[in-house]
């Protein structure tokens, strides 16, 4: 079979391929990038592993339903794009591809995604849109991965873990088309583009995020996810399960418990710890990060919040602030007078256990 190749280019698309070509094994030693799209592959061979100097593969468009244990071992890729086929998992033996930046498995049949992809530390992209998703894994250690764009639109999500937003290059997050009940309310870096259009559950936002088309639906499966509701404006808004005072900031207040305050300090100190020397529940807690950041002085918050909740009648959703202490809130009210000439419209809200289906 004749080749189709720039240098160490080699271009194999819309050939009508079935298998992947044999043909293939005779440049291993030179191909840098394969393109091998719109075809009909259904499996890669398990010599794959022998192209030593592999960086980029695309293998759109094809039927692959999976990844066999040698393409892991291709260790000097840096590219994989594999979208509108019929991958049904992720292998979680993709981490050990150390050079990997962008990895695009959009429009497949994807449900679960492993830890070790969400915390890999060389990802610049992901891209798992058009999947069936239903959840994501904790990220650990945000501040030390190098995310700068991940798209998740068009799959199934209730709910992300609260330290997307602590991922220090984040540029793009694309949420749109899910069904989310809540989103991360620890402040995303400014440079931050968040998208999370069409959410049809989700009835009220950070105030610094803007959204479309949001909170059109009533969500009926409230078991799925065991936390507090805040009754609001005929509205049920589902807060982080972190989270588990919250405060309306018009009511009487009462002061976090110690247990919040030892969390705060020994996030903000970055103290040293470990799970030998630390209560188990601090120590997971302490893992997962913060569940909000104060909107006035960006103090992170555990398990406890002052919830600002504010109606804008342009808008189907409730835009929310939270904030570490009524002295907080007290002073971005004061701040948003002066400054913006803008009187907040608080609402008032009630508080119930969520897991009520009956009443949503």
């Amino acid at each position: 079979m004749a080749t189709s190749d720039i240098g160490n280019i080699f271009h194999w698309n819309d050939r009508n391929l079935d298998k992947f070509p044999e043909d293939l094994k005779l440049y291993k030693n030179k191909i840098i990038q394969l393109y091998i799209k719109n075809n009909t592959i259904e499996t890669l061979p398990r010599w794959i592993n022998c192209m030593n100097k592999l960086s980029h593969i695309y293998l759109d468009n094809n039927k692959l339903s999976s990844f066999p244990d040698e393409f892991c071992q291709l260790t000097n890729l840096e590219v994989l794009c594999a979208p509108y086929n019929m991958i049904t998992s992720i292998p979680s033996k993709l981490s050990d591809l150390l050079r990997l930046t962008q990895l695009d498995l959009s429009h497949n049949y994807i449900k679960i995604v492993p830890p070790e992809i969400m915390n890999m530390r060389s990802l610049w992209l992901l891209n798992l849109s058009h999947n069936a998703i239903e959840t994501l894994p904790e990220i650990n250690n945000p501040e030390e991965l190098y995310f700068g764009e991940i798209l998740l639109d068009n799959n199934k999500l209730i709910c992300v873990p609260d330290n997307l937003a602590r991922l220090k290059n984040i540029e793009y997050l694309s949420l749109n088309h899910n069904k989310l009940l809540y989103v991360p309310a620890v402040v995303f870096r400014n440079e931050a583009k968040i998208k999370l259009d069409h959410n049809p559950f989700l009835n009220y936002m950070v105030i610094n995020i803007n959204a479309n088309y949001c909170g059109t639906e009533k969500f009926l499966e409230a078991q799925l996810l065991s936390n507090v509701i805040l009754i609001c404006a005929g509205r049920n808004l589902v807060v982080s399960p972190k989270i588990k005072n919250v405060i309306n900031s018009q009511n009487y207040a009462y002061y976090p418990s110690l247990c919040e305050f030892a969390l705060r300090s020994l996030y903000v100190w970055k103290t040293p710890f470990s799970k030998n020397d630390t209560p188990n529940s601090l120590y997971i807690q302490l893992k997962s990060g913060p569940a909000a950041t104060c909107m006035q002085c960006l103090r992170p918050m555990f398990t406890y919040s002052y919830i600002c909740l504010i109606f804008n009648e342009a808008k189907t959703h409730l835009n929310a602030q939270y904030f570490c202490s009524k002295a907080c809130h007290s002073i971005s009210n004061q701040l948003f007078e002066k400054r913006y000439k803008i009187i907040l419209q608080e609402l008032h809200f009630s508080i119930k256990p969520f897991g009520n289906v009956s009443n949503l």
